[in-house]
């Protein structure tokens, strides 16, 4: 009888470890999910699904640089994100001739959401690590090179699309960060 409610509770306790897990698990299951640091996250689309396990996570501001026009794009994704308390931005950035403009629009809403967890999510999480690579070397003087494999292995996840694939995004970090060095 003991060896049975040790066994139950060993069970009772793996379920809560479990359940205590899942927020992390729904964060893992988003498509290209990395985690720069405990209050910086990035990815491709999230699910209508998906908000509620982001929002479980803690996180408080969102940040969406896809295009309405995107496949899997949430037309009412601010209202989605609202209902969840979360706060929310869109950026709708062009993947083929990505603005400077659109950059100096993403840094003021990092230091408008400063201090709070985001996460920051486009179609496949491409735009969104490279918006956020400019953010880590120019804000918080991330070491370049380091922050760049981060931003090639991410980028490496689609295929056809890694980044010395694409020239107009290599030119505008390589814009950004020359016109901010100076």
């Amino acid at each position: 009888m003991k060896r049975c409610l040790a066994v139950l509770g060993l069970m009772l306790l793996t379920c809560l470890a479990r359940a205590a897990d899942a927020p992390t698990v729904g964060l893992l299951e988003l498509y290209n999910y990395y985690e720069y640091s405990p209050a910086l996250l990035s990815a491709g689309q999230p699910t209508r699904e998906q908000f509620p396990a982001i929002a479980k996570a803690g996180v408080e501001a969102v940040i969406n640089l896809a295009p309405v026009t995107d496949p899997g794009a949430l037309a009412d994704e601010a209202e989605v994100v609202g209902k969840l308390g979360m706060e929310y931005v869109h950026i709708p950035v062009d993947w083929d001739k990505p603005p400077r403009a659109d950059v100096e629009s993403f840094l003021a809403a990092m230091e408008r959401f400063k201090g709070k967890r985001m996460l920051v999510h486009c179609y496949a999480g491409s735009r969104a690590s490279a918006f956020v690579y400019m953010y880590r070397v120019l804000e918080q003087k991330a070491d370049r090179a380091a922050a760049r494999v981060t931003l090639e292995k991410i980028w490496a996840n689609n295929p056809g699309y890694e980044l010395p694939a694409v020239p107009q995004w290599r030119q505008l970090i390589d814009e950004v960060l020359a016109a901010h060095s100076t």
